[in-house]
């Protein structure tokens, strides 16, 4: 019998199942954090292997965890009527799998913080990440860096193009401006670096531009300057300065033409919105502001609003906002803020 994989990713998913059960609770200390950081900087595949699991691990459990359910109540029923009542017994891999999706059920605490309060895991296995309020600027490749804005995870990636290799990011969510000003390119030298967000991919040799990814799939792609070449399976095309796209995985939205320096403000500690729905207004504020601003008002989410505030006076905005729209404000313990 053999007692480990000779498939070391058999390994790694071992593991990940592991570290997922062990954190389910979402209480995690320093040490155990520390520990998960550690391993995820030793498995370069683990972002990828958890992501995995849980989006294909937890589904299938949930329905067999509701085979199991209908099966009790089918039995019950027979007992109420006076028929034999049948327990059947479950497979121990059937129940170890059920245990496991019981787990993952409570580890949604720990993948899905209640009001985005504290990182997702998946948050804390991709190779780059920014917390609430944090900007961070990492250089990937020579002439090539990138800046990335609140709230966002980025995995690296080396791709090959013909004979001319590529180096980039995948943006997994959040906001980065990438600038690529790479030296004249020599024999054998790379060709242009990549930003993969959802289905879409864009290419740069010489450029500044601004690549936003929204938790429903939308992303947002603006040329700062120089061209960017765009991608995906739908549509071909080149984007110049001052030209913004918007997708998802779906749809390619028409070209606009847009100011780039109010799309880029983030960078200068400011945030800028013309005609921006208040719902969107308030999901870039949590980007920012530590605690949570909830709206419970979906007619008050859907008004205009144009309107610029320093990063570091949020709560003023939030007070202008209630009082220019005619919304109540409740204050509760951990900065969270309700809009009715």
């Amino acid at each position: 019998m053999m007692t480990h994989s000779d498939d070391p990713r058999d390994d790694v998913q071992a593991q990940a199942a592991m570290w997922l059960v062990h954190l389910r609770s979402g209480q995690v200390t320093p040490d155990q954090l520390n520990a998960f950081k550690d391993w995820c900087a030793a498995n370069p595949q683990t972002a990828a292997t958890v992501r995995e699991m849980w989006a294909g691990l937890r589904p299938a459990g949930v329905r067999v965890a509701e085979q199991e359910a209908a099966t009790a109540a089918a039995a019950a029923a027979r007992s109420a009527v006076g028929q034999p009542r049948r327990q059947p017994a479950l497979r121990p891999g059937r129940r170890a799998f059920v245990g496991f999706a019981v787990a993952a059920g409570a580890s949604w605490l720990a993948l899905r913080p209640p009001f985005e309060l504290w990182p997702a895991l998946t948050d804390l296995v991709a190779d780059y990440r920014t917390g609430t309020g944090e900007q961070r600027q990492i250089a990937v490749g020579e002439g090539v860096t990138v800046a990335m804005s609140a709230q966002t995870r980025i995995d690296a990636l080396r791709v090959s193009s013909g004979s001319a290799p590529h180096r980039g990011i995948d943006l997994l969510a959040g906001e980065a401006e990438i600038v690529a000003e790479p030296p004249a390119r020599e024999p054998g030298g790379t060709g242009g670096f990549v930003v993969v967000a959802g289905r879409g991919r864009m290419l740069a040799t010489r450029a500044r531009f601004d690549v936003r990814r929204g938790g429903d799939g939308q992303v947002c792609v603006t040329c700062v300057s120089g061209s960017v070449a765009f991608e995906h399976p739908h549509t071909r095309l080149t984007l110049s300065a001052a030209q913004q796209l918007v997708y998802d995985d779906r749809v390619v939205h028409p070209v606009s033409t847009v100011d780039p320096a109010a799309v880029v403000a983030w960078r200068r500690g400011m945030l800028v919105f013309d005609g921006v729905p208040l719902a969107q207004v308030i999901d870039e504020i949590n980007r920012y502001r530590p605690g949570r601003v909830v709206l419970r008002n979906a007619s008050l989410g859907r008004m205009s609003v144009a309107a610029q505030a320093p990063i570091a006076r949020l709560d003023a905005l939030i007070d202008t906002l209630s009082q220019a729209y005619g919304a109540r404000i409740t204050r509760l313990p951990g900065g969270i803020v309700v809009l009715t």
